[in-house]
């Protein structure tokens, strides 16, 4: 099978990239770990007392433990803010699917992936996280056609 199919990357697309590969993520309470240890050297570098860094040391882990809580507690809209301030954002993405695998085609990124590359592939509601070299890889079902879906999982699945 030879198919061929483009996409803009827009806002909507990053917002399900995101929501589709982080809904596999397990939530855990370590994600506050960091800045709760940058509030620690925060004060103490405040109890240290050492003239004319101190205080000013002290400030600059509280302030960046603050921004890791903003990250952790806001981290589609970071994310997704990221990407969009990215040079790839609005630029349409090509993908080929051939016999041998993907081929993916922007003005930033020229990439092939192997079927035989991928070493696992997890179904979401919206897509397919694909693995490849501890890399992951979203596709959104609503990019293919129906046959193109089901020869990208035959080709998965094997």
């Amino acid at each position: 099978m030879n198919y061929t199919t483009s996409f803009t990357l827009d806002r909507a697309h990053y917002k399900e990239c995101f929501e589709q590969s982080n809904a596999l993520q397990p939530k855990s309470n370590s994600r506050f770990i960091k800045p709760v240890v940058m509030v620690l050297f925060g004060l103490f570098f405040y109890a240290t007392k050492i003239d004319g860094i101190s205080a000013h040391l002290g400030a600059f882990f509280f302030i960046l433990a603050f921004v890791e809580v903003l990250n952790t507690i806001y981290a589609r809209g970071w994310w997704v803010t990221r990407q969009m301030l990215s040079k790839a954002a609005g630029n349409d993405v090509t993908i080929s699917l051939n016999e041998t695998g993907l081929d993916i085609n922007s003005d930033f990124v020229k990439q092939s992936i192997q079927w035989t590359e991928i070493t696992s592939a997890t179904p979401t509601e919206k897509g397919l996280v694909l693995k490849v070299n501890n890399a992951s890889h979203y596709l959104s079902k609503s990019c293919f056609s129906e046959d193109a879906w089901q020869f990208i999982n035959s080709k998965v699945s094997t």
